[in-house]
């Protein structure tokens, strides 16, 4: 009877070590993919803004070139369109393609 008590106790333990090891398991899978989500993040934020004042700049530029500064707003804004247009008609071959094959990496490994 001792014997089975013992083996029933033993069994609980590993048990709830199993337990707490897939819990760790999730914890650094989760953390892991939030801190890839927070970089990936940052570096868009850090190019939106790079792309903000470049395009000012060219904007600028081309409407100086121009000689009326509005038009070089107006060839800047059209050519953000044409992207826009590209990126929306490739966007599941470009975008989210991609970014689920991230995710569904970084929560494998």
């Amino acid at each position: 009877m001792e014997n089975i008590e013992q083996l029933i106790h033993s069994a609980t333990d590993v048990a709830e070590t199993k337990i707490e090891l897939m819990k760790l398991k999730a914890a650094g899978k989760i953390s892991a993919s939030l801190s890839s989500l927070v970089a990936v993040i940052m570096v868009m934020v850090f190019t939106v803004a790079g792309l903000l004042i470049l395009s000012f700049g060219f904007a600028f530029l081309i409407g100086d070139k121009l000689h009326n500064i509005s038009y070089g707003f107006f060839i800047v804004g059209g050519f953000y369109a044409l992207v826009g247009l590209l990126v929306f008609y490739n966007r599941k071959k470009w975008v989210q393609d991609p970014l689920s094959n991230l995710f569904i990496d970084k929560i494998i490994k």
